[in-house]
């Protein structure tokens, strides 16, 4: 659990690391772009206004000019002038609004000679001039140069209409002269103070990008000083814990009673063997690793060998996965030439392809727990001969019993015979299952179905006659019983063809017998039924005395089930229900 919060707080300290770099980075991009951005907008603004100088001294030339020349296509050239500093004024009016037209803007400052690109620039650096004070006290000075161009546009104005009516004669001439060069003057001042003010503002931009990221350089370089020097902490605290780590399961293995081992599946060759090799094999780690498997292969039992190599031939093919064994046991020799069993359990270690590389098993001493698995085979197998002498003894004891039974009804009347054969059907039943389970390799299960039709075809035989021909069906689920189930359901079935033999068909020339045995929700059903001559009308179990009856009852609360008579048309169905695993 400590491993693991560890590995959390590790991990979301490099994500911390990672995003705070990350951070930095966007920062420093985002401030480099705009801060460019800016300085190329202020450049831009420096063009313009070289262009609006420009227009204006060409302007003012022309004006004077005309007062000299008197020329009428020198004040239409002063007009012409004049539009380019309409349209800036506009473009500056528009951005300035609560709600400026930037493609009306864009169109006045494409008046002038100025590229696409820088226009732009105009325009997006303009939408800030009320939060960069340098560029609000730009558009102040540019307001104010356009004022100035209005009143020289209104100078024109005056001097034209003087000049055409014909009133401007040396004096008026020399103060119209005089009133130009004063806003001549006037502008050029102005448009100083404008490049003066753009280029503060340019240098100041220069200056908070530039310590912007002299800052960002040294948190970068403080930060990654920080993360270096925790990062080699953490390597050698990693390499401090796989030392550790290795330290321990050096021990582990050193003094593990287990030998361990990883074999090379391109080389074949042992790349580790654990010490125990020597307590287990009497061999040095060095011996297998020098020498390889073949070493272990000269050393294992002949009667294990060539079911080992072809363990290892199936491994040497490209199916190792199809043909690998997880464990396997064998014989080996030791150094003193003693033979020990050995459990063998190994597993692959695959590469990133899902290719096997290597093999690593642990090999342990079994050699007590086969000697106990032979000694516990051997007790079983002599319990077992024991078993089927004891039931083959039964059987045959029974036999005899039969047989003096047989004896003494050829010596008895007519009324003790019958009492005496019904005898010897129980003791044949019983008999037979015994028969059986000397038979079965459980020694503890009788197959019934084979048991009901032997002891069928039996009660057949001894009730058989030329007289009489009666049909015995059968329909039998295969299940086993053990014995202490068996004996009970083969004498209730006895006792019940006995009473069909001798009751149901005593005066019929034939019929049928139905035997059903059938196992359903952990509960068995035996049903005897023929088509005799049927139960007297005043028939009940509760009133039958007879041996046959009480036995039935008596086996079949021991079965711990249930007995009754069914109704059925023309038929007499017995029916037993009980208990079965």
């Amino acid at each position: 659990m400590a491993n693991l919060v560890k590995q959390l707080r590790s991990r979301r300290g490099n994500i911390a690391i990672i995003l705070v770099f990350v951070v930095l980075a966007l920062f420093m991009i985002i401030a480099t772009h705009y801060g460019t951005k800016t300085l190329s907008a202020v450049r831009a603004y420096v063009g313009a206004e070289g262009q609006w100088t420009k227009a204006q001294k060409e302007a003012t030339i022309l004006l004077i000019q005309y007062s000299a020349t008197r020329q009428p296509e020198l004040y239409q050239q002063f007009q012409k002038e004049l539009g380019l500093h309409k349209a800036f004024k506009r473009a500056r009016q528009t951005l300035i609004s609560d709600h400026p037209d930037y493609e009306l803007a864009f169109k006045g400052f494409q008046t002038a000679d100025i590229h696409p690109g820088d226009t732009d620039l105009l325009i997006w650096l303009g939408q800030f001039h009320k939060d960069i004070s340098y560029l609000q006290q730009a558009f102040d000075i540019w307001k104010q140069g356009d004022q100035k161009i209005t009143e020289l546009d209104s100078l024109g104005h005056a001097l034209h209409q003087a000049i055409e009516e014909d009133l401007l004669d040396s004096d008026t001439r020399n103060q119209f002269i005089r009133d130009i060069s004063t806003l001549d003057t006037q502008l050029t001042k102005l448009e100083s103070s404008f490049s003066a003010t753009m280029t503060d503002g340019a240098r100041w931009i220069r200056t908070v990008l530039f310590w912007s990221i002299v800052t960002l350089g040294v948190i970068i370089i403080i930060t990654g000083y920080f993360i270096t020097r925790s990062y080699f902490k953490n390597i050698n605290n990693l390499n401090k814990e796989l030392k550790e780590n290795e330290d321990k399961f050096k021990k582990v293995l050193q003094n593990s009673r287990d030998l361990v081992y990883q074999l090379n599946f391109e080389t074949g060759e042992y790349e580790y063997v654990s010490p125990a090799v020597k307590s287990i094999l009497g061999y040095s780690p060095d011996q297998l690793i020098d020498e390889g498997p073949n070493f272990i292969l000269d050393r294992i039992h002949p009667e294990d060998l060539k079911r080992i190599d072809q363990e290892v031939e199936e491994m040497k093919g490209k199916g190792v996965k199809d043909h690998f064994a997880g464990e396997t046991e064998y014989r080996i020799k030791k150094a003193d030439g003693d033979y020990i069993w050995i459990s063998n359990q190994r597993s692959l270690v695959e590469d990133d392809r899902g290719n096997p590389k290597a093999l690593v098993g642990s090999v342990r001493n079994i050699s007590d727990r086969k000697q106990h698995e032979m000694d516990t085979h051997k007790s079983l197998k002599e319990k077992q001969t024991l078993l089927e002498e004891i039931h083959h003894r039964v059987k045959n004891n029974l036999a005899v019993v039969s047989s003096l039974l047989e004896l003494q009804k050829n010596e008895s009347s007519d009324e003790v015979r019958p009492i005496l054969q019904d005898t010897q059907s129980r003791i044949h039943s019983i008999a037979m299952i015994h028969e059986k389970l000397y038979q079965t390799k459980t020694l503890s299960d009788i197959d019934m179905r084979e048991y009901i039709e032997d002891f069928t075809k039996m009660i057949a035989r001894s009730f058989g006659s030329d007289q009489k021909d009666i049909t015995i069906t059968q329909q039998i689920q295969p299940f086993t019983l053990e014995i202490t189930k068996a004996v009970p359901v083969g004498l209730i079935l006895n006792e019940l063809l006995n009473n069909a033999f001798k009751h149901g068909f005593a005066n019929a020339r034939n019929g049928v017998i139905r035997i059903t045995l059938t196992k359903e929700n952990g509960r068995g059903t035996l049903r005897v039924a023929d088509n005799g001559q049927g139960l007297p009308d005043d028939f009940s179990l509760d009133n039958q005395q007879s041996l046959g009856m009480t036995l039935i009852q008596t086996l079949t609360k021991q079965l711990e089930g249930e007995f009754e008579i069914l109704p059925g048309d023309k038929w007499t169905i017995f029916q037993v229900k009980f208990p079965v695993t």
